[in-house]
């Protein structure tokens, strides 16, 4: 337990000191706030743009799934990208430089390492990611009054699917150790494997990836909670069984 306070410590000091726990959070801030913010100026942009081009266009009124389309778009996409960019070389820098070699030969377990890197980056993720939603939800009720559905769930879905990428990068690091290229390149690799695969409708609900593809759906009453059970199930089981992978890879690896 003294080796795993220690190293969560650490984890938390260096997380400070080069400002990756600081840019998570302020980058999905920025996603609260810019979300809703979009959704209520958008008419109006539009509005002008089109009166300047001449275009007669009557545009609908906006509503807070406009606002929750805008967060789950803006988290999906952009914030998950900053996620897998800060936590990528979160092992593969102690490769880099070496940092892991005094503390294994003192007694450090290895599995150790995989396991409190891991369960930092998910805390990281999670604070950045209900500060972001909680942003989000408190502007559209303070704007609109617009009754949605399964809103908690489909802030889950997308929480989910992050720590499902912070544990596909322990993995790759494992296996790539220095090489914060090859993270990227198998994540991505990964993600573009999901989208092909969810081109069949059979296996698509079966996939991680159709967790952020599934929020508004949820939100508008077009899937019910039940729809989604099988892909979270799938994604639980696929994240546990990266991090137990993960750690034998690692016990194998050479200092």
């Amino acid at each position: 337990m003294s080796q795993v306070k220690a190293l969560f410590k650490k984890e938390a000091i260096e997380s400070i000191r080069n400002f990756k726990l600081f840019a998570l959070i302020i980058v999905f801030m920025i996603i609260g706030v810019v979300s809703p913010l979009t959704a209520l100026l958008m008419p109006d942009i539009l509005e002008a743009v089109m009166e300047d081009s001449g275009i007669a266009f009557e545009l609908p009124p906006v509503s807070a799934f406009d606002s929750y389309s805008q967060f789950f778009s803006n988290a999906n996409q952009m914030g998950l990208v900053i996620l897998v960019i800060i936590f990528g070389s979160i092992l593969t820098h102690e490769f880099s430089r070496n940092t892991l070699i005094n503390l294994i030969t003192k007694g450090l377990k290895k599995y150790n390492i995989i396991l409190v890197k891991a369960v930092f980056a998910a805390l990281a993720w999670t604070v950045a990611f209900v500060i972001s939603a909680l942003i989000t939800y408190l502007y559209t009720i303070y704007y609109w009054d617009d009754e949605v559905l399964n809103l908690f769930w489909a802030f889950g879905l997308t929480w989910l699917f992050g720590v499902f990428l912070i544990t596909l990068i322990m993995a790759a690091s494992a296996v790539f150790r220095s090489s914060f290229p090859g993270v990227l390149i198998t994540v991505l690799t990964a993600v573009i494997i999901m989208m092909i695969a969810g081109i069949h409708p059979d296996i698509a609900e079966f996939l991680p990836q159709y967790l952020i593809g599934s929020n508004m759906a949820l939100v508008h009453g077009e899937l019910e909670i039940g729809d989604i059970i099988p892909a979270v199930i799938v994604t639980i089981i696929s994240s546990v069984l990266m991090i137990v992978l993960s750690i034998l890879i690692f016990n194998k690896t050479e200092m």
